[in-house]
């Protein structure tokens, strides 16, 4: 014998549904006010909980940068990619990512030759992490062979601690230079 189930009670209760939006609708409102609030407050103390975090090895976290410009002034590249993860990734500008440190060299010697470029300075640090993995942010100026500014931008770098030392993990920059108008 089949049983046959009506639905004509679950039709019934959906006029009440409907009829009792409302009361969900004055629930709401309140909970979203106060939700957005919520988070408005906590971006607004997200500069002050970003300083509290900032890593007690800021110093040794900016020497590695530092360690890049001098490396760089003697164009010494390999050096520079010495300063990477092994399996480290950089994020250049309207560029593929370039994963590994073995094809962050063949970029640099693309990209940083020593007959093109003649150094870097970087300044205006912010460094945040912890004991193993710090973020490190700062302006860099990008010199030809001749120490005059070609470039201006920033650079955001992801480090991580490996056998005791900092190592560069991710490695993002950009330019200043104003984006130029697209044609039409």
């Amino acid at each position: 014998m089949a049983v046959v189930r009506s639905f004509e009670p679950q039709i019934q209760q959906l006029p009440r549904i409907f009829t009792t939006g409302t009361t969900i609708m004055t629930f709401t409102k309140p909970l979203a006010s106060f939700l957005g609030a919520s988070i408005a407050f906590a971006l607004h103390c997200t500069p002050a909980l970003a300083a509290s975090t900032q890593s007690p090895d800021a110093a040794a976290v900016k020497a590695v940068t530092e360690q890049f410009a001098t490396d760089l002034a003697k164009g010494d590249l390999k050096a520079i990619s010495r300063l990477y993860t092994d399996d480290a990734r950089l994020l250049p500008p309207n560029d593929d990512p370039v994963s590994g440190r073995a094809a962050i060299l063949a970029y640099f010697e693309k990209t940083l030759r020593p007959d093109l470029v003649g150094g870097a300075t970087f300044d205006h640090y912010e460094i945040y992490g912890g004991e193993n993995s710090a973020i490190s942010l700062s302006q860099i100026r990008m010199l030809d062979t001749r120490g005059q500014v070609i470039e201006r931008g920033k650079q955001t770098i992801v480090l991580l601690k490996q056998d005791g030392k900092w190592k560069i993990h991710r490695d993002m920059w950009s330019d200043n230079a104003p984006t130029s108008p697209e044609k039409p």
